[in-house]
């Protein structure tokens, strides 16, 4: 029977290969949308690590004063002032400082280089001790950064349990120093610390920087003081507090006249997480939000290529579904055969299109992009699945057409 459908299909090889490449680009398109779509929603599925309830962000425009011999110690000044005058307004709850935040869109990445050979991709923020606090956060194991790290041998950090995994396996990471190499260790950063060795203080859950959607990945936190003497270490980015249960936009003017009388020279904008998160997450939604619609598009014009021609078809064949007829066979059988041609030209297609698409894990791909194995799958057999429906759905109506030709009109034409 899929012999004699094939040789029905050839005999019309014209027509039926541009039905072909129309139902294999509208695979290849689904696919990408659906890789994407489905990836988003297995992120969505994982922890974030943290919580933004009553967490606001205040980016400062930073401004050295003048005549200071080292910005950076001016700075610093300056932040420990409006640090301090954070925690004496009674609607501020806990207050930190850091080089980055959750949906803030700056990123500081680098790589680990163990001392056996490894590199290890992670990410870095530079944080206070009550940074932590500020967005909830869970510690797995060891503790936050406390003031009895102020003496303590090498540099602290807290790291999460990817990275506790990659770099320590099944061993106990707390109080561990990082097996970095020491020659030409250089990590970049917004301002350059001592390059000295670091020791894990904590192990935290996890902390997704960049929302819900984003892939985790290996962070650590290095610690900040703004009454460290070394001039090498600058102000943070940004302040972050967490206000108490009932504090509304209403506070705001107010946070920012008291930070102003504190440093005339500089600027503040305060965000809330949740405002900021709105936004960020639209570099997600939006370009996928776009492809549905333009693969929406494509299916459409598809459909109704399909059944048009499908349709046409059908029409010129009307004689020889009534002689099948006419021979015994039932209608059904002759519905099912429009639809099993429909069908095994959706399979030529999406032969044609797995093959393509199975050369993407051996294609160069952009940092930060990863082929997961299961999404790969998992798109591959939604976006069949759906093309399988859609070309049959199309099929289904000339199918029934081609059933109703009466027998006897198809011997009277013969």
């Amino acid at each position: 029977m899929t012999r004699h459908l094939i040789r029905l299909i050839w005999n019309r090889k014209r027509q039926n290969v541009l039905l072909t490449i129309e139902i294999l680009c509208s695979f290849l398109v689904l696919f990408g949308i659906v890789i994407f779509a489905l990836h988003f929603a297995v992120n969505a599925q994982q922890p974030l690590g943290f919580a933004i309830d009553r967490v606001w962000a205040i980016e400062m425009g930073r401004h050295a004063p003048e005549g200071s011999d080292d910005p950076r110690v001016a700075e610093r000044a300056v932040a420990t002032r409006l640090m301090t005058a954070l925690r004496e307004m009674p609607q501020v709850e806990i207050a930190a400082g850091a080089f980055t935040a959750p949906y803030a869109g700056a990123t500081w990445e680098s790589s680990l280089d163990l001392a056996d050979g490894r590199k290890v991709q992670v990410r870095v923020n530079r944080v206070t001790d009550d940074f932590p606090r500020v967005f909830s956060m869970t510690m797995a194991a060891g503790r936050a950064f406390a003031r009895e790290d102020d003496a303590a041998a090498g540099a602290p950090v807290l790291i999460d349990r990817q990275l506790a995994r990659q770099v320590f396996g099944d061993r106990d990471p707390i109080g561990q120093l990082l097996p970095e190499k020491r020659a030409g260790r250089h990590a970049p950063g917004p301002d350059e610390q001592p390059q000295q060795p670091r020791r894990v203080v904590g192990v935290f859950t996890e902390f997704r920087q960049h929302g819900e959607y984003s892939t985790p990945m290996a962070t650590m936190f290095e610690r900040v003081r703004l009454d460290d003497p070394s001039p090498a270490v600058g102000a943070p980015e940004r302040l972050l507090i967490r206000v108490r249960p009932g504090t509304t936009a209403a506070f705001e003017p107010e946070l920012v006249r008291r930070l102003q009388r504190e440093a005339p020279d500089w600027s503040f904008e305060v965000k809330t997480l949740e405002s900021m998160r709105e936004s960020f997450l639209k570099q997600y939604t939006t370009p996928l939000t776009v492809l549905a619609v333009v693969e929406g598009f494509l299916l459409l014009m598809v459909a109704l290529g399909l059944t048009g021609v499908v349709w046409q078809s059908i029409t010129q064949r009307l004689r020889e579904f009534g002689l099948r007829r006419a021979a015994g066979a039932p209608i059904r059988s002759v519905r099912g055969q429009v639809l099993a041609e429909m069908a095994v030209m959706t399979t030529f297609a999406l032969i044609v299109g797995v093959a393509l698409i199975a050369q993407l894990p051996f294609l160069p791909l952009p940092q930060g992009v990863e082929i997961v194995p299961g999404e790969f799958v998992g798109a591959v057999a939604l976006s069949a699945a759906a093309i399988y429906c859609l070309t049959l759905a199309c099929g289904w109506y000339p199918s029934r057409l081609a059933a109703r030709m009466p027998p006897a009109d198809a011997l009277r034409y013969e």
